[in-house]
């Protein structure tokens, strides 16, 4: 029974990320990611008109 609560309960919480991930496509950090690919120490942090913060 434990088996099958964990089962419905990880299978649950995957289908809700996964609908909270695409519902507003690609995020700050990953848009920033896709600006400047590989790793870069002059990619600065995004201005804060472009991010979607508090």
């Amino acid at each position: 029974m434990d088996l099958l609560h964990k089962t419905v309960y990880g299978f649950a919480t995957g289908v809700v990320a996964d609908a909270l991930a695409a519902r507003d496509g690609r995020g700050p950090g990953q848009r920033h990611a896709a600006a400047r690919p590989g790793r870069r120490t002059d990619a600065g942090p995004l201005p804060r008109g472009d991010s979607r913060g508090r």
